[in-house]
């Protein structure tokens, strides 16, 4: 049997595993942020953060990104001969803006309904332009969320061109090697970036920047362009000999450590290892959807979550923050578990299926 990403991708009209990841990862913000409300009430005991590692999903969400984007434009460039910059632009366009626009917009009319007082244009402008990451003087805790989306649109903006360049200039395998080469050198600084800002720009240190964790998009680029290279493939062999150890080593070590050591582990090293377990695991998912993990990975349920992830992403923060509860006038069964998760389940539905999925078709006419 070809277990090849293209046989995936061509039987399947998708990457099996990924809507799975997708939803294990989700899941774990989720978690995170309903421990860490009742932890301002209740004490929370370590080994509950571990199993609800909200860091580990969201870097998890940027290697896969790193793998499908790149993916993608591998794809288009065999296919055509060229990568269309417009083209990609306006997909990711129509993809990305219109569920996060309608939850700026809701937060804009709370605000001006006196239920969100902070809501100003610059906490506004700074949420539809995705720079917020990088601003000044935002603390709308409604937005704050938003850094692990400006990390995505930042990296949309710099590294598609560079890949179509490194494609176009050096035809076939060499050009693959080009941009894998500087997705390598970005995995190799990025450990070095963060200590030196975190001990050297106060300014430049918070984890939202992309110089901080752009290392996680990198390790997903890399799989892809690396995919059949004989080095690349004997590496990959080797660490998914016993592929059930990928998830238990990434969740009860890496995680755990994580969790205990804070940025004394992960500033270092912890995020480089686990970006490259989290591709390891994500490439064996992608071969082997016909495995008991495969198939865990693809059941109807999870991969419904994995779909609904981007919109739950973007609401999740409203439902579960515990400075919500001014808005909904109190302590109410839609801001408290289980009703905030059901709250948040039901916005997220309906952003997908009236917001994210009719942008979809629209689309297909640009």
């Amino acid at each position: 049997m070809d277990h090849s990403p293209r046989a995936a991708i061509d039987d399947r009209h998708r990457l099996p595993g990924l809507d799975g990841l997708r939803a294990f990862s989700i899941l774990l913000v989720i978690l995170l942020h309903t421990i860490q409300r009742r932890s301002v009430t209740h004490p929370v005991p370590y080994i509950a953060y571990v199993f609800s590692n909200g860091g580990m999903g969201v870097f998890i969400f940027f290697v896969i990104s790193g793998y499908l984007i790149t993916s993608l434009l591998l794809r288009e460039f065999e296919r055509t001969g060229r990568i269309s910059l417009r083209r990609f632009y306006v997909r990711r366009a129509f993809r990305i803006l219109p569920p996060l626009y309608v939850y700026v917009l809701f937060i804009a009319v709370l605000g001006l309904a006196g239920r969100l007082p902070d809501v100003n244009s610059h906490e506004i402008l700074t949420a539809l332009t995705l720079t917020r990451n990088y601003a000044h003087h935002v603390y709308l805790w409604a937005f704050e969320h938003f850094w692990s989306l400006c990390i995505e649109e930042q990296f949309y903006l710099l590294w598609p061109g560079l890949v179509a360049f490194c494609l176009v200039h050096w035809p076939g395998a060499t050009g693959r090697r080009k941009a894998a080469n500087v997705a390598l050198a970005v995995i190799v600084a990025e450990p070095f970036i963060r200590v030196l800002a975190f001990r050297l720009l106060p300014n430049f240190h918070n984890m939202g920047m992309i110089h901080m964790q752009a290392d996680g998009l990198m390790f997903g680029a890399t799989g892809a362009l690396l995919q059949g290279h004989v080095r690349f493939e004997a590496l990959y062999r080797r660490m998914t000999r016993w592929p059930l150890l990928l998830p238990v080593v990434l969740f009860f070590t890496l995680g755990a450590l994580g969790v205990r050591f804070q940025n004394y582990w992960n500033l270092p090293i912890g995020l480089t290892l686990d970006g490259f377990v989290i591709l390891m695991w994500l490439i064996w998912l992608v071969r082997h959807p016909d495995t008991t993990m495969g198939r865990v990975m693809d059941q109807p349920i999870v991969t419904w979550v994995g779909r609904l992830s981007y919109s739950l992403y973007i609401w999740q923060t409203f439902f579960l923050h515990y400075n919500n509860i001014p808005v909904f006038g109190g302590e109410r069964w839609i801001n408290t578990f289980p009703g905030s998760w059901i709250a948040l389940f039901a916005v997220a539905t309906f952003s997908y299926y009236a917001v994210e999925q009719p942008a979809l078709r629209l689309r297909r006419f640009c």
